[in-house]
């Protein structure tokens, strides 16, 4: 071999991290993500253990283990209970949330909610019942009447 070119092992290019589409659209990671696109409209129940992402319209039932996120160009007329829900869009209808209902200033909320922690930002609307019962102190005995 006259003129084989001599080569030095190089270390392999890196290629950059391309992000997950989930990651991409906002929706926590972790037993996967639903999105429904701002041009989609959804009539039924949605059931699920993870995440679910709302861009357009919901009516039905949202029935979900995991966090719902309504953008600001979201629109639901459901009964939703969920882990926790984030309002930037319109949600019209019962709410039941095991852990917390964070309402953005764009948020609009009309019907009964029932949650632990409820976290209102200036600027939303809420029409309705709201009934924040917090979570019990560590140690101390619930009072029953």
């Amino acid at each position: 071999m006259l003129f084989r070119r001599r080569t030095e092992p190089s270390a392999p290019i890196p290629t950059p991290a391309v992000p997950s589409p989930a990651a991409q659209i906002g929706v926590p990671l972790g037993g996967g993500g639903t999105v429904v696109g701002a041009q989609t409209r959804v009539r039924g129940t949605i059931r699920g253990n993870g995440p679910v992402l709302v861009r357009g319209s919901v009516k039905g039932e949202i029935l979900i283990k995991g966090g719902l996120t309504v953008s600001s160009t979201g629109l639901i007329e459901a009964d939703v209970e969920a882990q926790s829900v984030e309002l930037s869009g319109e949600l019209r209808g019962a709410v039941r949330a095991t852990s917390r209902v964070v309402m953005s200033p764009t948020g609009v909320f009309e019907g009964e909610m029932a949650t632990p922690v409820l976290e209102v930002q200036p600027g939303s609307v809420v029409r309705g019942r709201a009934r924040v019962a917090g979570f019990p102190m560590p140690g101390s005995a619930r009072i029953s009447h």
